[in-house]
């Protein structure tokens, strides 16, 4: 059951679940079912170190287009009108 639930999160990329799963991750019953968790714990790990990769991207992104717009942006001159 673990398994399957494991595989279904990385395959819908459920971030949170794929945690909450690996906090309670159960005794595994046979080799086969070790070896095959520990194929989808690395899959996992690469899953989300790509994700981190993107988001940063995106991260940088926003970054240069914020710079770019306050280097563009038309900034009133200040005066000081005094009437006496």
């Amino acid at each position: 059951m673990w398994l399957t639930d494991f595989k279904k999160a990385i395959i819908l990329k459920e971030f949170e679940t794929l945690g909450h799963l690996i906090d309670e991750m159960p005794p595994m019953e046979s080799l086969s079912q070790m070896e095959e968790a520990a194929y989808l714990l690395h899959h996992a790990k690469t899953l989300l170190e790509t994700e981190q990769s993107v988001t940063l991207g995106s991260i940088q992104q926003l970054k240069n287009t914020i710079d770019f717009l306050k280097a563009t942006e038309n900034t009133p001159v200040s005066s000081l009108n005094l009437k006496l």
